[in-house]
């Protein structure tokens, strides 16, 4: 119960950062979304449980920004949060989560987490998240013609060399 009442904790710090925003540009993936499990797919497996939570907010900032925020439950029930502003350009931005939050929070450390993110075509948009500088899997958020749906395509292969494709499928929440 601790577990989700610190998500909405989290939620709701965030949104409140979020609430004076400058106004939508065209981007279709603003807005509220959250992760349909039953619709994803995880290949080759295995399916995350069906209790595995996760909502993203992406909002219009001034100048060029965006701003997300996510929240959520991970596949063990641990609580899960990432943050933060970028531009569409392939520049990396920083991105917290609870651990580099934490320690720029305690120690005054900056984030060991950097993302890029560039424009695909107007409905694509490729993103790759840096470790202390070592870039990672690159993922592909694809929005759907019907503007309530994205899906987010990952690819790769992972630490124990098994080759992995995971299409997560998000729906509008507004």
């Amino acid at each position: 119960m601790v577990r989700c009442s610190f998500s909405v904790l989290v939620a709701a710090a965030a949104s409140y950062i979020f609430a004076g925003t400058a106004e939508a540009q065209e981007d279709p993936t603003l807005g509220t979304w959250i992760l349909n499990v039953e619709r994803s797919v995880w290949t080759p497996g295995p399916r995350s449980p069906a209790d595995r939570y996760e909502l993203r907010r992406y909002v219009a900032l001034e100048d060029g920004w965006y701003g997300f925020v996510l929240t959520g439950r991970n596949n063990a029930g641990n609580p899960t949060f990432q943050s933060g502003v970028y531009k569409l350009d392939g520049q990396q931005y920083p991105v917290q989560n609870l651990g580099t939050l934490t320690s720029m929070m305690i120690e005054g450390e900056p984030s060991s987490l950097m993302r890029s993110y560039r424009v695909v075509d107007e409905n694509t948009v490729e993103f790759t998240t840096y470790t202390d500088g070592v870039a990672g899997i690159t993922i592909m958020r694809v929005m759907l013609a019907d503007g309530n749906t994205f899906i987010q395509v990952s690819e790769g292969t992972n630490a124990a060399g098994i080759e992995y494709r995971n299409v997560l499928v998000y729906d509008r929440v507004n």
